[in-house]
């Protein structure tokens, strides 16, 4: 094993150079434990992230993102994981602030994304219906979908993006990880999904605002190889929960309680 501690940030690269640059570059992970997994780049970030504070892990291929972090996951021995991306900006108070979290909830617990000009986003969701998405696709709002925390609040969501979360050591063993079999896309969807089943919580910190570019493919215009991913990943996913395409039977019902539930504000103890 490697690093032991507290907790361990793990980030998966495939050529974000640029961007590791871009958001890492004051190495604002301060004195804790930064493990980059390179998806096999061809641009030189695992070069970058090395001389950026990161312990690189450098793959001889791409694994994508599940599998990846679930590499680096195994290479470390905290009680906490937070696996967050190279086009987030993290902060020392916030790792802190979602270690505690984590462990005083023991599920999911995930910061407030922010764009650069401080406005929300929403990384915190409800169900994820395929009338659901196909309104975010739109840009169409959904109040019971997109979640926000405000300072102060812990909001419950069915799942949160897998741009930033932390889980504990014993939470992340017990849903045994990432799901390998979702290259990207869904793959945080489907983490949060089986969060609620093994009745562990997957909530929003408005405590934690930490900045996120947010460079999705398939929200920038056409791009064939992306949707390819964005389909495959689709049809795994509502073919292992297919409550989330027919919302019938005690899993839907589950995750109902937990959109209602989530429709009302959590405020920090």
């Amino acid at each position: 094993m490697g690093t032991d501690g507290d907790v361990a940030l793990i980030t998966v690269t495939y050529n974000s150079a640029r961007t590791l640059t871009e958001f890492w570059r004051d190495r604002p992970f301060g004195r804790y434990p930064w493990i980059v997994v390179d998806n096999a780049s061809s641009d030189g970030s695992a070069h970058v992230a090395a001389e950026l504070g990161a312990r690189v892990l450098p793959l001889p291929a791409n694994r994508g993102f599940s599998a990846a972090n679930n590499i680096g996951a195994r290479s470390v021995d905290t009680d906490v994981l937070i696996f967050c991306n190279p086009d987030v900006t993290v902060t020392e108070d916030g790792i802190a602030a979602l270690v505690a979290g984590a462990l005083r909830h023991g599920g999911i617990i995930a910061p407030q994304l922010v764009n650069p000009d401080g406005t929300p986003q929403e990384n915190g969701r409800g169900t994820p219906f395929p009338t659901r998405k196909v309104k975010h696709l739109l840009r169409l709002p959904d109040e019971r979908y997109q979640r926000f925390a405000r300072p102060g609040e812990l909001v419950d969501v069915v799942w949160a993006m897998g741009a930033a979360l932390a889980i504990t050591r014993r939470a992340f063993e017990a849903l045994a990880g990432w799901d390998d079999g979702f290259f990207v896309y869904y793959e945080d969807a489907d983490l949060g999904v089986r969060s609620w089943q093994q009745g562990l919580s997957v909530r929003v910190d408005g405590d934690v605002r930490w900045q996120h570019g947010w460079g999705r493919e398939t929200g920038r215009g056409f791009s064939v190889g992306a949707w390819r991913l964005e389909l495959a990943s689709a049809w795994r996913f509502y073919r292992k929960h297919p409550y989330c395409l027919v919302p019938v039977g005690r899993q839907a019902e589950q995750l109902d309680r937990v959109d209602s539930a989530g429709a009302m504000i959590g405020v920090h103890a």
